[in-house]
């Protein structure tokens, strides 16, 4: 019962948010330029997030190779394409990782290692994504009026390195392991252990590290470059620099599971972003519109995949990794 009002409350927050913006700029508007959308620049923006995805593909299949997970490339992405599919139609823009982790949890065997390969992935993500949009605010601080944008990043990169100290400083979750003392039975204690334990191996592989951070800088550009094709492909002459900015905020917000899909959260926050370098507010939503299109198209395969694929027995490694 809690499950379905959850859900219904989800929905009722994209449907209210997206009927509101259609209200207040015209649903006509918004199909319009939906409508007369360039292919061309439709096309470039769905080959840019279809390789994006193979690459996030490959940089979640090194992680599980660090943690001992020796799965063939082809089943990780297919795997990687399944959660893609259903992160469009979830809870918020993560709801795909809960597929992700029963999967490689059932073909492996090793729970432990598909959660912490998991959160692994989407903390790089996200970190990446924050330090990029970073860099662009602190370059193009110089031509606003307001630094507002530059503090707000900042905060939100602040927390990631704090997160990052508690991944890989084991004196400072010491000073906090209180709190799950206090709040979890010995089980899920012990469950937590073995995922943080799990996730602070990662240091040990500063070599693989490096080039999973590269493999996922360019993951990120990629995608923030969707949204820029996605602009272009109905005439919105936007510099490069803003959506550098403002893409990573927008995906942040947009992964809270407040809605479904991210659906109203992520266009209404591109609005309030993007409304101080563009009048037309009727085309920010469009082409934010256009991303999520593309980002469904691309991630197609993945239903596909998930109707007509078999079960996979548990695949045991014959090798214990300490961590």
């Amino acid at each position: 019962m809690r499950r379905v009002a959850i859900s219904i409350l989800k929905i009722v927050v994209s449907v209210g948010l997206i009927g509101y913006l259609f209200y207040k700029l015209g649903l006509s508007n918004v199909l319009n330029q939906v409508k007369t959308a360039r292919l061309s620049w439709f096309l470039t923006g769905t080959l840019l997030f279809l390789g994006s995805n193979i690459l996030a593909s490959l940089q979640w299949h090194m992680l599980l190779k660090l943690r001992g997970v020796g799965l063939p490339f082809r089943r990780v992405i297919s795997y990687y394409f399944v959660g893609m599919f259903f992160n469009n139609f979830l809870m918020g823009q993560v709801g795909g990782d809960a597929f992700r982790i029963y999967d490689i949890s059932r073909s492996s065997g090793q729970s432990e290692a598909a959660v912490s390969s998991v959160f692994f992935d989407r903390f790089i993500g996200f970190a990446i994504l924050t330090s990029m949009a970073l860099c662009a605010a602190l370059y193009w601080s110089q031509f606003m009026d307001s630094n507002g944008i530059v503090i707000i990043i900042g905060l939100i990169f602040l927390g990631w390195l704090i997160l990052f100290l508690i991944l890989f400083n084991p004196r400072l979750v010491k000073s906090i392991a209180w709190i799950f003392d206090k709040f979890l039975s010995g089980k899920w204690r012990l469950k937590i252990k073995e995922i943080y334990l799990g996730i602070h191996n990662f240091k040990h592989h500063k070599q693989q590290l490096t080039i999973i951070i590269l493999i996922s800088c360019i993951t990120q550009f990629l995608r923030i470059l969707v949204h820029f094709a996605a602009a272009r492909s109905i005439g919105v002459n936007i510099d490069l620099v803003y959506f550098i900015i403002f893409i990573p905020v927008i995906a942040l917000i947009s992964s809270l599971p407040i809605s479904i899909g991210g659906i109203g959260i992520r266009e209404s926050s591109a609005v309030a972003l993007f409304a101080p370098v563009w009048e037309m507010h009727a085309d920010i939503v469009a082409f934010e519109f256009l991303s999520f299109l593309i980002s469904v198209i691309t991630a197609l395969p993945g239903g596909i995949l998930f109707m007509i694929r078999k079960e996979h027995k548990p695949n045991i490694p014959k090798e214990n990794f300490d961590v």
